[in-house]
């Protein structure tokens, strides 16, 4: 994914492996900073309503916990659902798809 979002993220090679390891876990940070910032707006008004440190229980419980609840994975499949294709106004008006 880091790869593809102008991080080029590559390969590393080193002779410590905690050097590489280091390297790893900062891009992944870096691409987490990335996110965060792509989604400023409604973090804003989140950290607004929840308060600061609402905010970070909520991250901290996010990156730690279970997204996935298998009660409500089942509840999904089970129920119908439609896939839709969304494509932006930018896309549309430069003869994309």
């Amino acid at each position: 994914m880091e790869k593809q979002q102008g991080y080029h993220y590559e390969h590393c090679y080193a002779q410590q492996w905690n050097a590489m390891r280091g390297y790893h876990y900062l891009m992944r940070i870096a691409h987490l900073l990335n996110v965060l910032a792509c989604f400023l707006n409604t973090l804003t008004t989140f950290v607004k309503e929840k308060g600061a440190q609402g905010f970070i229980q909520w991250l901290r419980s996010t990156l730690s916990g279970r997204w996935l609840q298998p009660a409500e994975i089942r509840a999904r499949l089970c129920a119908p659902f439609q896939l839709r294709l969304l494509f932006s106004q930018a896309a549309l008006s430069d003869g994309g798809p």
